[in-house]
């Protein structure tokens, strides 16, 4: 019988379980939409979920904060989320309106910077 694996990030919590999430090594970041149109990001233990914001009418470029490319308007939506424990403080970000393709182009970096933004104050 095979023995367990246990990833670094698991030892870590198991032996230091206050460890700040700054300081752990980084793990898979899941990035995707719900069926409500929300957006997740999450790394285990942590999970962040974005809340999607009505349309603007806009011509202007943006740039998506999950891949860094340039997109239009139409292709792009504004989301927010609450920040630490005070969920009347919020944050805002722009993200592709096509998860699925922006979360093969972002760079795993960049989502824990996200979801860290979401979860330290």
């Amino acid at each position: 019988m095979g023995e367990k694996v246990f990833e670094e990030r698991e030892l870590i919590l198991e032996l230091f379980p206050g460890t700040s999430p700054e300081l752990l090594p980084p793990g898979e970041v899941l990035y995707y939409r719900d069926g409500e149109g929300r957006v997740h990001i999450q790394e285990s233990p942590l999970h962040l979920v974005l809340e999607p914001l009505e349309r603007t009418s806009s011509t202007t470029p943006i740039i998506c904060e999950a891949c860094l490319r340039h997109i239009s308007r139409t292709a792009a939506q504004f989301f927010r989320f609450g920040v630490g424990e005070n969920q009347r403080h919020f944050r805002y970000v722009a993200l592709c309106r096509d998860t699925e393709s922006c979360s093969g182009a972002s760079r795993p970096g960049r989502l824990r910077e996200i979801l860290l933004r979401g979860i330290l104050p």
